[in-house]
């Protein structure tokens, strides 16, 4: 058996988590610079506003009827942490899936399902303080199905159980579901099952597997076996190999100086660097791009400029060196409102083979990344940074409704008051 945990508007929850005057408020938690809703609760979802909405388009009445928080990446990783710890101390293995969500491999336990399931979400809320919802089925497809199912319960612990594929509130749940509701089923693929008549679930685990194998994918065929109840899919099976990395900004103002512009570049090439090492990759191009605003008046202008890095590299000061010589490219005097780094031709590490003339990336700059980002995890972004980076300077993300690193910053500590 497979359960999959999600935590509820996990965004929103977190904010709550020490603000408790936000229970039952309407809570939307913004992007990036504060640009555009990225999350909301339960209340925020009634009014209507949907997601992705900019700031500035939410109508005057709404705005003086929610809150609107500033995401804090910091805190909510630092609490989907302490989410996993928790399961992980009661389950055999635990699979993290995303932020707030996370397979549990429960095979060799002989358990009641709804028993452990209802431990399970009471734990994570009496020991972390965050609502979850657990599925639990088979397979993982169906425990991902689970989940969602479980969340349509008005009462707490929400908890659903499918024993077994052949459960006839299964079947009847397959009956009305859309293939593309099914974990893995994008709309292209929906569109072309659709064509052929498969328009349920409950039809798409019919399909002869022979069928799917020829005029889709294996993936896919595997995916109707596990609606069948056959567990056959890893984790990793439904991940789409990273091509490309991509860390930009639009700032909160316009950039007109090259310095400023440097250190924003800077910032992005760290950001860069870690994702290329934490997914164990390296890069072989690296681009740069700059614009100034479309919807401002006066000549607008963007540009961007490619360059092969000597060799490949998952080198924060190497991807910065040749970044800022394309920047030194680029640069014209304009009010710039976004700049970028780009990076592609991405290749495995484990996989770099070394040649006689293009070089390598000597051992001792691994040791110095792997002490970077060592560093950093321990004692915060801002311990080590590629040159300085104020955090005033006008390329800083805008947050003006970020709520305190609660967890992870001793100056930021919640406080208690007694009277």
């Amino acid at each position: 058996m497979f359960a999959l945990i999600d935590c509820n508007n996990f965004y929103a929850a977190c904010e709550r988590l020490f603000e408790p005057r936000l229970e039952g408020v309407p809570v939307g938690v913004l992007s990036n610079n504060d640009g555009c809703v990225i999350a909301r609760s339960e209340e925020f979802k009634a009014l209507d506003i949907p997601m992705g909405i900019p700031t500035h388009k939410i109508e005057p009445h709404l705005r003086r009827r929610i809150v609107l928080k500033s995401s804090n990446y910091t805190l909510y990783g630092d609490l989907s942490a302490r989410v996993q710890q928790v399961l992980a101390q009661q389950v055999p293995t635990l699979e993290p899936y995303s932020i707030d969500e996370c397979f549990l491999d429960l095979r060799g336990m002989r358990e009641d399902w709804h028993a452990l399931g209802a431990t399970l979400v009471r734990s994570v809320q009496r020991r972390v303080g965050l609502p979850v919802s657990i599925g639990i089925a088979p397979t993982r497809t169906l425990a991902k199905l689970a989940n969602r199912q479980a969340k349509t319960q008005p009462t707490r612990p929400q908890v659903c159980v499918w024993r077994s594929a052949d459960a006839p509130d299964l079947t009847a749940h397959l009956n009305r579901l859309s293939p593309r509701d099914v974990w893995g089923v994008g709309e292209r693929l929906n569109a072309r099952l659709a064509g052929m008549g498969i328009v349920t679930a409950a039809a798409l685990r019919e399909t002869p597997d022979s069928v799917l194998r020829r005029r889709f994918s294996v993936v896919l065929a595997r995916t109707a076996a596990e609606l069948n109840g056959q567990a056959c899919l890893a984790m990793g099976d439904l991940e789409t190999p990273r091509r490309s990395i991509l860390c930009s900004r639009s700032f909160g103002q316009p950039l007109r100086d090259r310095a400023s512009l440097a250190g924003a570049l800077r910032h992005h090439c760290q950001r860069a660097g870690e994702k290329l090492r934490r997914d164990a990759m390296q890069a072989s191009a690296i681009g740069v791009y700059m614009r100034t605003n479309p919807h401002h008046a006066g000549s607008f202008h963007q540009a961007c400029e490619w360059a092969a890095l000597p060799f490949p590299s998952a080198d924060t000061q190497q991807l910065n060196r040749a970044a800022q010589h394309l920047l030194a490219r680029l640069w014209q005097p304009a009010a710039y409102q976004k700049l970028g780094v780009m990076l592609t031709e991405l290749t495995p590490r484990r996989q770099s083979q070394t040649t006689l003339f293009d070089g390598a990336e000597p051992a001792r700059q691994e040791a110095l990344m792997h002490a970077w980002d060592a560093i950093r995890a321990r004692y915060g972004r801002q311990a080590l940074t590629l040159g300085p980076q104020p955090a005033d300077a006008p390329w800083q993300m805008n947050s003006a409704y970020r709520s305190a690193c609660y967890t992870t910053r001793w100056d930021e500590l919640p406080r208690a008051r007694a009277r």
